[in-house]
């Protein structure tokens, strides 16, 4: 649950990505210019004067007694370390840990497993992620003599608008365990936060020219656009209409799956597997810490440098040890299982050089590309997304050109808009998120699930099961009924309230407890039925009294949460609860 305003002077965003994470950070009304994203850990092409990533990794090292060690590149440098010396088994080095909340309930005690399947609770590892992110902002801002109270900011966590609800709560609660105060925090959408972003023009415009970005600022009201969020481990979609007014309208629910970049590099290791054979592979990966980091760095650079149009051979650095060890193992040396496998005559393989045909390289991007490209035809066919015009790629993974190709031929009718640095969308416009006003927001969505209360009506043997009833001060009731105050597909303003009426069961009533379910379908009848969320309680204190009390339940979206507010009828007190919910 979540409390508190938007009031502050300065805001800070901190993106947990799959792959890569960093932040941003503005002073007041600096986001009508342009948010500042902080080069984390910035990393270079090998070969190359461009950079890699303006984030930093996202990996995360404990030492042996479950102590918080190091985050980023240099987590990944002193785990490379104590593997050359055979240090490494003790500690607890996490990756890709962001994944482990797609696609399912999540709770506050879920344990994650670290490289060698040893297992640490979640919200410890996350939580240490943001806060390493949030105290290398305040160290650099000190270091460059902007020292900011960390009570005057206020920070924003971004999240896939995909996730289920409580994956959402649980980021929430593990920006808590990083000493960030829950008034002082929101959580923003990914798609939307690119959104938002991408209304307010680049402010070197004038210097560089009318940019992508620019143009996209600049549609004009009733414009339906698709936000096509491509990280390092989903695709993240979400469908929205220019107002009028300049704000945002949600015409359609986020969808999406795990279809971002590391399908690649899942790709990339089955090819290998098949040449070397599994046990040869666990043992590189086991065994060879710092050449299986370098290996995925070096597939890393392979994937932002190939294109559609290459017909030359991709030629990729890969470490002797994996020969080494596959001689040991096999009694035979690679070049033999590589004759042996279907990549005969496509790959060479000579010591530390691999030189990959391009068709079989670009072939590890189809499982991205088509399982996106027949969503976002299923996405068009809906009778309230026909009409979009434009598709706005943002996240890391639509910088690849295979990707952004992909989907421009199989729309040639849909302007599609990449921004530059669409990897850093994101994490610039949850600053702008994050400062009010602002008149480019979201001012209606599509809600994602059902939501309702449970009640306990008069037992009707017509229409209610008998393993339902119950007996509460001499009535018979049906207990657990879903009372829905919003659907599943409804567009719903964000602060338009859905209200309802609820009497205590009994005189002398202390408390009325209101417990809150979120379902995927549209009309639930029980909140104990599969696909029924529990996602929390709003307790109402009453007066002392023989009589029953009324009730008034008011339900509504915020920006990105949904707020219960419960007024009791007879001294008209409220109360209230946020949910990171929406």
């Amino acid at each position: 649950m979540a409390t508190g305003k938007r009031d502050k002077t300065f805001v800070a965003s901190i993106d947990i990505g799959t792959t890569y994470s960093g932040y941003a950070f503005s002073f007041k009304h600096d986001y009508e210019r342009e948010p500042t994203a902080v080069k984390v850990n910035q990393k270079w092409v090998a070969g190359t004067s461009s950079l890699l990533s303006l984030k930093t990794s996202t990996v995360v090292l404990f030492d042996k007694n479950k102590k918080f060690h190091s985050f980023g590149f240099e987590a990944e440098n002193k785990y490379s370390n104590l593997a050359e010396d055979e240090e490494h088994r003790d500690w607890y080095f996490f990756k890709k840990f962001k994944m482990k909340l797609h696609g399912k309930k999540v709770t506050r005690d879920i344990v994650i497993p670290d490289d060698k399947g040893r297992e640490m609770k979640a919200m410890i590892v996350f939580g240490a992620a943001i806060k390493y992110l949030k105290d290398h902002l305040l160290n650099l801002l000190k270091t460059r003599k902007t020292q900011v109270d960390d009570k005057v900011i206020h920070w924003v966590i971004t999240v896939p608008a995909i996730w289920t609800d409580s994956a959402k709560q649980f980021m929430r609660e593990s920006a808590y365990e990083a000493g960030i105060d829950g008034a002082l925090l929101s959580i923003a959408l990914e798609p939307e936060a690119a959104s938002l972003f991408c209304q307010i023009p680049p402010s070197d415009q004038s210097i560089i020219g009318v940019t992508e970005r620019a143009k996209f600022a600049l549609v004009q009201p009733g414009t339906k656009y698709m936000v096509i969020d491509l990280g390092g481990g989903t695709a993240d979609i979400t469908v929205h209409e220019k107002q009028s007014d300049g704000g945002l309208k949600e015409i359609h629910k986020a969808t999406g799956g795990a279809w971002g970049g590391t399908k690649v590099d899942d790709e990339f290791s089955q090819m290998l597997i098949r040449i070397i054979g599994g046990p040869v592979y666990q043992k590189f990966c086991d065994d060879k810490i710092a050449d299986f980091l370098d290996l995925q760095r070096e597939l890393e650079t392979a994937k932002r440098l190939v294109k559609p149009t290459t017909d030359d051979k991709i030629t990729m650095r890969v470490p002797v040890s994996i020969s080494e060890i596959y001689r040991k193992m096999m009694k035979e040396e690679v070049t033999d299982a590589l004759d042996a496998s279907r990549y005969k005559g496509k790959i060479k393989w000579n010591a530390d050089k691999m030189r990959i045909d391009p068709g079989i390289f670009k072939s590890f991007f189809k499982p991205c590309t088509e399982k996106l490209i027949a969503h976002l035809n299923y996405l068009m066919k809906k009778p309230d997304v026909q009409g979009t015009s434009i598709f706005l790629m943002v996240g890391g993974f639509s910088e690849s050109d295979i990707m952004q190709t992909a989907v421009t031929d199989a729309f040639p009718k849909v302007s599609v808009v990449v921004p530059e640095d669409a990897g850093l969308t994101i994490v610039k416009g949850a600053v702008i998120f994050g400062h009010k006003p602002i008149t480019n927001r979201i001012t209606a969505r599509k809600a994602k699930y059902t939501y309702g209360i449970n009640i306990s009506p008069p037992f009707d043997p017509s229409i209610h099961p008998e393993d339902h009833r119950v007996t509460v001060g001499g009535v018979d009731r049906c207990r657990d009924v879903f009372k829905k105050y919003i659907q599943e597909g409804e567009t719903v303003l964000v602060h338009e309230p859905r209200t309802g009426k609820h009497v205590t069961l009994k005189a002398h009533q202390k408390e009325m407890l209101l417990k809150i379910f979120a379902s995927e379908k549209s009309n639930p009848q029980f909140v104990d039925e599969c696909e029924v969320e529990y996602i929390g309680p709003l307790i109402v204190k009453l007066p002392d009294t023989p009589d029953k009390i009324r009730v008034e339940v008011r339900m509504k979206f915020g920006e990105t949460e949904l707020m219960v507010e419960a007024e009791e009828q007879l001294n008209h007190e409220v109360f209230t609860a946020y949910f990171d919910f929406c």
